[in-house]
């Protein structure tokens, strides 16, 4: 019996990533950055259509032994 070729998946377009500067920043972008500096500081957003859009978090893991109370704790 002849073995099924695998194709490789199709490879997804790399989004290009906008260096941060004060010219992409939301707030240089609306004059509301006060700060001068030759860098973009630790606040800095990407001024995008849809306004300012918060950083992403990360996803909060909870262990399961973690999720029960103790036994003193429950007593009190």
């Amino acid at each position: 019996m002849p073995r099924k070729s695998v194709s490789a998946a199709p490879a997804k377009p790399r989004r290009t990533r906008v260096k941060p500067s004060c010219d992409t920043c939301f707030f240089g972008c609306r004059m509301l950055c006060a700060l001068e500096l030759n860098s973009p500081c630790s606040t800095y957003r990407p001024d995008t259509p849809q306004g300012l859009v918060p950083p992403q978090q990360p996803m909060l893991l909870v262990e399961a032994g973690a999720a029960t109370l103790a036994p003193d704790a429950v007593a009190a």
